[in-house]
Formats: structure tokens, C-alpha cells, sequence
């Protein structure tokens, strides 16, 4: 799975322990609708002349009570990046993380129990040194062969960039993401711009 190729240069992916409508309305989505074909209607919305005032977030429920939320228009942020979304959607014992690419920029930011426990670069495989090794997460993240300084090793090694978010991705929530969990329809709605 490749997220890059997906979308392109520009997306976020957040997965929550929770359910769609509930995951949504922690990002501030204020009326959660279904959405038929999200994916076009978000491309469209990038396409169309002009910033919008408000984001479209586009959110469904994965396996084991885990949600899957996709933001493509990042030009005023990426709400699934704001520490107090993460700790948020992480609040109350769950785990909860998001990547987004930029151009220039491939990262995933993983939250725990309320609080955003480390921040990595995927295109250099590196932890930050503030990352606190005591989590869980964290520990995963380091055993897959993400660094702290040095260079990756093990899987990170041989991965790409964008094979290096499914990986994180997976190694802190026990999600493996497939193409098929982004066909077909969505919940989803506006949250203000500008987080």
C-alpha cells in the first residue's frame, strides 16, 4: 500500500479506536453526513477555483473498532496533525495516528492515552531524541528500526518513505491499510480550516 501514489503529494491519514461519526466530531466536524464518493468529491473541491473556509473530512469505520479519516486539502493544515485533535482522538487509555505528505515532508504523529508521545520522519526513519522510550508506541516504532540518529535499520531500511508510514502505521495500531479501505462510500463532512 502506498499512500504517495494514492493521492499524490498532498494527504492525511488519521486512524482512531473510534467510531467514524465520533471520530469526526473529535476533528470538528459539525454535521456528519454520509457521503456517497468522498474521494471525488474531495478532488473536486481541490480542483475547484479558490481556498475554501472549511475542510472536508472523510472518515469509515475499519476492523476492530478502528476508523480511517482522509483530508486532502492541506493548504490551511492538516486537522489529523494538531496536537489537541491527537490527544483528542487518543483520550482515555486509545491510540491514535496520523501521516501526511507535503511536498518535501512525509511524517506520522502518534498519540497515546491523551498525549502526542513522538513525531517521525518517515523519509529519514528517525524518531526525535524527546520521543519518550517508556511508550509502548514509541518502542514498537524503535523495534521495526526506526533510529534515533543514525540511520534506519531492519524494515525501515529496505523501505521506501511511503513504505515506511504503512509500517509506523500499523506497528502502533495494529492496522494493516489496503486499498479496498478507500473505495466505495464515506461519513464525512466540514471542519474549520486553519488548525
Amino acid at each position: 500500500m502506498d499512500l504517495s501514489e494514492l493521492f499524490g503529494e498532498g494527504w492525511c491519514v488519521t486512524l482512531a479506536h473510534l467510531a467514524p461519526a465520533q471520530a469526526l466530531e473529535r476533528m470538528g466536524v459539525r454535521d456528519v453526513t454520509d457521503v456517497a464518493d468522498g474521494l471525488q468529491l474531495a478532488t473536486e473541491r481541490l480542483e475547484a477555483e479558490g481556498t475554501p473556509s472549511d475542510v472536508l473530512l472523510l472518515g469509515r469505520e475499519l476492523r476492530d473498532g478502528w476508523s480511517l479519516i482522509v483530508e486532502l486539502e492541506g493548504t490551511q493544515g492538516w486537522a489529523g496533525m494538531d496536537r489537541a485533535v491527537l490527544e483528542a482522538l487518543s483520550a482515555s487509555g486509545r491510540v491514535a495516528a496520523s501521516a501526511f505528505e507535503d511536498p518535501n515532508q512525509l511524517m506520522v504523529h502518534v498519540a497515546a492515552d491523551g498525549q502526542v508521545v513522538c513525531e517521525l520522519d518517515a523519509v529519514t526513519g528517525r524518531l526525535p531524541y524527546a520521543a519518550a522510550d517508556t511508550e509502548q508506541t514509541v518502542g514498537d516504532l524503535l523495534s521495526l528500526g526506526f533510529s534515533r540518529g543514525d540511520e534506519p535499520t531492519g524494515q525501515m531500511a529496505a523501505a521506501d518513505a511511503a513504505g515506511r508510514v504503512v509500517l509506523a502505521l500499523r506497528a502502533v495500531t495494529g492496522v494493516e491499510l489496503q486499498e479496498e479501505d478507500f473505495e466505495g462510500s464515506w461519513l464525512g463532512g466540514l471542519s474549520a480550516a486553519g488548525r
